[in-house]
Parts: structure tokens; sequence; C-alpha cells
């Protein structure tokens, strides 16, 4: 299938760091990352939680607001866009999955959350607000440059 006009539009207007365009962007394949993670480890049979997998999205994500959005500036057009970023995302996790097994075989992984106390439990919670506020700085940051 190729690249729709809808898909070149968005792609051009984050390319251009259009005030709103991320937002866009992300409310439209932030489906398809999930189901690409979900599929790559149910593939690579590794149980993932829905943290989990929110953390393999943003990865994703990060990956394609690096390098001032290097990943996205690269795509050619000679597929759709979706069909790219399914491939991105993949790669990604995969990357992700094989160096969170490789932390775990090393003895590197935290305790599960659940068995903290709620003290530690509310200090992890205050550190994914802390990151919630510096994403929404980064990107506001993005749109104000226009």
């Amino acid at each position: 299938m190729a690249l729709t006009q809808i898909d070149k539009s968005l792609l051009s207007r984050c390319l251009e760091k259009e005030p709103g365009a991320w937002k866009d962007f992300v409310d439209r394949f932030m489906g398809l990352f999930v189901h690409v993670a979900t599929h790559t480890a149910h593939a690579r049979s590794v149980p993932v939680s829905q943290e989990d997998i929110d953390d393999l999205c943003a990865e994703v994500f990060v990956t394609l607001l690096a390098n001032d959005f290097a990943v996205l500036r690269n795509f050619r057009g000679k597929s759709s866009l979706a069909t790219y970023l399914a491939v991105i995302a993949r790669r990604v996790i995969v990357r992700e999955m094989a160096q969170r097994r490789t932390a775990q075989a090393m003895g590197h992984t935290g305790v599960s959350p659940k068995s903290l106390d709620e003290a530690s439990a509310t200090t992890s919670d205050q550190g994914r607000i802390d990151d919630s506020e510096e994403v929404q700085r980064m990107l506001s940051g993005l749109e104000s440059k226009e």
C-alpha cells in the first residue's frame, strides 16, 4: 500500500513541528505500537504487563523523536507509513527485550512494584509523574520553536 495523503500530511506536519502534530501522530499510531509490542512479546513467549507495553511504546516514540526525527526523515515513501513504523517499532522492541533479558540474566532487574512497601511505590509514582512532566516540557519546547 502506498503512502496515503493523510499520512503524508501528518508526517510533514511533524517534521515541520507544527503545533498539535505530534499529538495527532501519537493518537494515530499508538494502537499500532501497542499491537506490535504485544505481538512481538507473544511471538517470543515473553510475558509482558501493561506497564511493560507502555515502556516499550515509549521507547519507540523516543526513537522516533531522536536526532530531530531522524527515523521519520529517513522514510522514503516506498511503503505505507504504518508499515515503515511497524518495522521500526519491531526493531526497537526486540532490541529492548533483548537488553532486558540480558539485564535479568545478569541479575540487574529490580523488585516488582507489587512487592514494595507503599512508601517506595509512592516514590516510584512520583518518578513517573516527573518523567511525564519532562516529556510534556520537551514536547512544548518542540512546538514553541516554530
